[in-house]
């Protein structure tokens, strides 16, 4: 067996602990092996009167060792025998050794260091008096000359060498004790700097987290600054253009509908912009997958955009360097998105010259890259390295001069990362800016994209849906209207009833038969997904097959799919899209196609 390689309980995890449980094994061993040479001595100069005292006390000792090595017994309870044995074994040599004469008396000392190393306060006093007692006791039998008849004499002749190894064996022991209130000062002096050094970069993670809340309270206060202002601009325009709509002839009413419709999708752009910030930043953001031609987008894109351009009266080109794939699979209305808020920017930042957009292929690497150049205020170096992030702008006085909020660039930046693209910016002050965006492409095509209705079709339309009878499912007057309106201008012979909650839509669809069921997600009492549920549960057929289409803002998917298990055949989006919402009612009722997420 293995004595000396000693290994404290599983249970300690403190480096303290485990080094003294090692040292106070080694103070054992030592002095079973100081006994084990004193008994020797006893019996080569034939000193039988501590023969038998100390080979009991060296058994002592030694089943003290054996116990605590194989976990026996813990620290505590052995150092408490330790030195209650040890005490034994100094007060017995000190008696057998000429009393308070004796060299013995000097262990004595090593009764409260052990006891103040390994012991809690209470048990160290208790020793420390015991060690006092000692030689006190001793002092007084002296004074009285009591004294053992055959006296042992370390100083008689050979002795001497006994007499060292009893010197030998109290440094040791007071080398250990010393050696570990050492290392526990080292230990503790590390553990200070370990916990200075983690208290330190709490300190600077702490900063970082101070000056990123410092910086988003900054982008907050900016932000509803510039909400403010940007969405006040189409407000006062909408609500200007309401009160002169009141007064005003047939010719103006045109235009000033005009300015509305701008305003109001002005307005709306700017809510997108947000949510898909939101969206973004919070992981639910989730691409369409479909196939669509892209020369139609790019044009679509073009022409839009150069309305702004002849406004300013600069130029605006138009060119592809190579010859595109026809039809490619991806999100057509996010690849707009894109592109839109690149050429808004470079369109709107520029005063003079012309703005190119131009467009390649890379057959290689299967990208089609979009370069959109312009001739405008440019940037520095700087304004280039911050121009992504959210709510900022190259310079306070870009936003008092131009407007926008912000958002743009750094929605474009994220759009292209989840597109696994690529965007760089060149730009110089006062002459300029390149901006070129790669995107992938795939070439399965999974699904046809949604075509607004034509013009082909209105008259096919308006003869297949006229006398159809719809159930509107809302709660907001004003709504209603618009949806009545829309309707109407589309096909005036349909027939529209209204119900302001769930529980209006359950007693009308009892009383009277519909076609369909226009459907407000949010409304008091019952909500639209409730109500769904409700009449797709019940047992009438007239009842729970009617067609029900969503009325939401909620455009996720997530949300989508919440619309399909609860029954409902599609959904259409808030503001409500004209051309969008009669097409899905045409699907719906006329063709009979169920919404496939």
């Amino acid at each position: 067996m293995n004595i000396i390689n000693y290994r404290p309980p599983v249970d300690i995890s403190s480096e303290t602990e485990k080094g003294k449980h090692k040292l106070f094994y080694n103070c054992c061993l030592i002095t079973v092996l100081t006994i084990l040479s004193t008994e020797i001595n006893n019996i080569i100069f034939g000193f039988s009167q501590a023969l038998f005292p100390t080979l009991f006390l060296g058994l002592v000792f030694l089943v003290i060792s054996i116990l605590f090595r194989k976990h026996k017994i813990s620290l505590y309870k052995a150092a408490n025998l330790y030195i209650l044995s040890g005490s034994a074994q100094v007060v017995i040599s000190i008696y057998l050794s000429n009393g308070f004469q004796s060299p013995v008396l000097f262990w004595s000392c090593l009764i409260p260091v052990y006891a103040f190393w390994l012991l809690n306060k209470k048990y160290a006093i208790f020793w420390l008096l015991v060690s006092i007692s000692i030689p006190i006791l001793f002092l007084i039998l002296d004074i009285f000359n009591f004294k053992f008849s055959n006296n042992y004499d370390f100083y008689y002749e050979n002795h001497k060498v006994w007499a060292l190894l009893v010197c030998l064996f109290l440094i040791i022991n007071i080398f250990f004790v010393v050696y570990d209130f050492e290392v526990k000062k080292k230990n503790a002096i590390d553990e200070v700097n370990v916990k200075n050094e983690e208290l330190r970069l709490a300190l600077i993670r702490l900063e970082a987290a101070k000056s990123e809340l410092e910086l988003a309270e900054k982008h907050k206060d900016l932000f509803i600054a510039q909400m403010s202002h940007e969405m006040r601009t189409p407000m006062n325009a909408i609500m200007g253009v309401g009160e002169l709509l009141k007064t005003s002839d047939k010719k103006e009413q045109d235009e000033l509908v005009d300015i509305l419709n701008r305003s109001s999708k002005h307005l709306l752009y700017i809510i997108e912009d947000i949510l898909d910030i939101t969206k973004i930043q919070t992981g639910k953001f989730q691409f369409q997958t479909l196939g669509f031609d892209l020369k139609p987008l790019l044009k679509s894109v073009y022409e839009s955009n150069k309305i702004q351009a002849d406004h300013k009266n600069i130029g605006f080109r138009f060119h592809f360097e190579n010859e595109l794939p026809d039809k490619i699979t991806g999100d057509p209305h996010r690849i707009s998105q894109i592109l839109n808020n690149l050429l808004n920017n470079s369109i709107k930042f520029t005063d003079k010259g012309e703005v190119r957009f131009i467009i390649k292929y890379d057959v290689v690497e299967k990208l089609i890259i979009f370069k959109v150049t312009d001739t405008g205020i440019g940037m520095s170096e700087q304004e280039v390295n911050k121009v992504f992030d959210i709510f900022s702008q190259a310079n306070s006085d870009i936003h008092l001069k131009y407007g926008g909020t912000g958002m743009g660039l750094s929605i474009t930046r994220q759009l292209v990362d989840l597109f696994k693209g690529k965007i760089i910016i060149k730009s110089k002050l006062g002459k300029g800016t390149i901006i070129t965006v790669s995107l992938p492409v795939e070439f399965e095509v999974q699904e046809d994209s949604e075509e607004v209705i034509g013009d082909a079709n209105q008259s096919m339309i308006k003869e297949d849906l006229a006398g159809l009878k719809i159930l509107i499912a809302e709660d907001n007057e004003t709504n209603k209207l618009i949806i009545r309106k829309i309707l109407h201008s589309t096909v005036p012979s349909i027939l529209i009833d209204f119900a302001s909650d769930g529980d209006e839509v359950l007693a009308k669809i009892e009383r009277s038969s519909y076609d369909i069921i226009l459907m407000d997600i949010q409304m008091p009492k019952k909500n639209g997904l409730e109500t769904t549920r409700l009449i797709r549960a019940h047992q009438d057929e007239r009842i729970n097959k009617t067609k029900i289409i969503a009325l939401t803002a909620y455009a996720r998917k997530a949300e989508i799919d919440k619309f399909l298990e609860a029954g409902m055949n599609d959904y259409a989006t808030k503001p409500i899209v004209k051309d969008e919402l009669i097409r899905k009612i045409h699907d719906s009722t006329v063709a009979s196609h169920s919404f496939l997420a």
